[in-house]
């Protein structure tokens, strides 16, 4: 449908008077926009944290300190403060690091150095004082001095020396009860002669005073041998070999037999001997009568009133005095002057079982090896 000329020209008016006011309307719109986008990118969250205590977070678009320390109502800045910029996952942080004075002494001399929290190798570094690696430090070199802490730098010096030195004999005591009738008798074993060792020293001196010496080496030139000799011990076993544990002056389990009041007689033979059952004789190998206590049979034996204690130890050999009964077991000696010593004394004999003594087989057969072998 055709527009009539009267009605264009009347659009042609409307239009001309609305157009100024739907662009002031858009200009306005335009620079409101930009307006909210400049200040949504100029505010942003701060942290702002003090050494000397305090810390707040806040929504601003200062970037000068001074008017972020002032928004925060925290302190200003001090002469020698510092500040420090870094950025975290909520925001920037502004570090307020407050100044103080550390007491450095070195060389004989305390100075102060002030610092916003240097290590004390910084800090010696800032006073132009070198220090080696044998040097003590307090606090250590990559440590923050704090405040109120002193700086320590004490200088060590180490001087070695070499000496030769005696080292004396030991004295190496065995104890045995076979002395209960006279207690303060000692038998020599061994005697023992001095070593010699070459010993390395090392002084030690901090700030020019020795503080300590430190033995950093010996080496042994001749070697020290000790002097062995038995003595009386308090029911000391004669014997090393082991078996159920002891209660009363008896084995607490395994029993199977008890002579009491019995003749015990002592005797000796050469280092290699065997007894009669073909076992080695040692301390703790007995001579009996097998037609009484089978050869191989653990035992224990002690003394009826429990001054003397042989202790446990095999039946492994006989004599025509257990035979005939002039004696009802013999205790062997690896010397001929501790057999003396036995005389004859009344014993008591328990006889332990046969599956009670193999639970200590393996073990005393370790013993005797040893004891052969030394």
């Amino acid at each position: 449908m055709a527009v009539s000329v009267k009605t264009q020209e009347h659009i042609r008016r409307r239009l001309a008077l609305a157009l100024p006011k739907w662009g002031a309307l858009a200009g306005g719109a335009g620079a409101l926009a930009l307006s909210i986008l400049f200040t949504s990118q100029a505010l942003h969250y701060v942290i702002v944290s003090d050494t000397n205590g305090g810390r707040q977070r806040v929504l601003t678009a200062a970037d000068d300190p001074d008017a972020l320390l002032e928004q925060t109502g925290t302190p200003p800045l001090g002469e020698h403060d510092e500040v420090v910029w870094t950025q975290t996952p909520d925001g920037e942080e502004l570090q307020v690091r407050r100044a103080y004075t550390v007491q450095v002494t070195a060389d004989g001399q305390t100075q102060p150095v002030i610092t916003t929290g240097a290590t004390a190798a910084e800090l010696l570094a800032q006073l132009g004082i070198a220090y080696g690696e044998n040097d003590h430090l307090t606090p250590a070199a990559d440590e923050v001095v704090p405040e109120g802490t002193p700086l320590v730098l004490q200088r060590v010096e180490y001087r070695e020396y070499t000496q030769d030195e005696v080292v004396p004999a030991e004295r190496q005591e065995i104890p045995t009860s076979l002395f209960y009738r006279k207690q303060t008798k000692e038998m020599l074993l061994q005697q023992g002669s001095d070593g010699l060792d070459t010993v390395t020293y090392r002084e030690v001196y901090i700030d020019g005073e020795w503080a300590e010496t430190q033995e950093v080496d010996r080496v042994t030139q001749v070697a020290m041998v000790p002097t062995i000799v038995k003595v009386y011990g308090e029911q000391a076993p004669v014997s090393e070999f082991v078996g159920p544990e002891i209660e009363d002056g008896a084995p607490v389990e395994g029993v199977a037999a008890v002579y009491s009041g019995q003749r015990a007689t002592g005797y000796s033979a050469s280092a290699t001997a065997k007894g009669a059952s073909g076992r080695r004789l040692t301390y703790g190998t007995v001579a009996i009568n097998p037609n009484v206590i089978p050869y191989g049979s653990l035992l224990y034996i002690t003394s009826d009133d429990g001054r003397f204690v042989y202790g446990y130890a095999y039946a492994a050999d006989t004599g025509t005095a257990m035979m005939e009964g002039h004696a009802f077991i013999d205790l062997y000696y690896e010397t001929y002057s501790e057999s003396v010593d036995n005389a004859v004394i009344p014993v008591t004999v328990y006889v332990l079982d046969d599956e009670t003594a193999a639970q200590y087989k393996a073990e005393n057969d370790a013993i005797l090896e040893r004891l052969l072998s030394d």
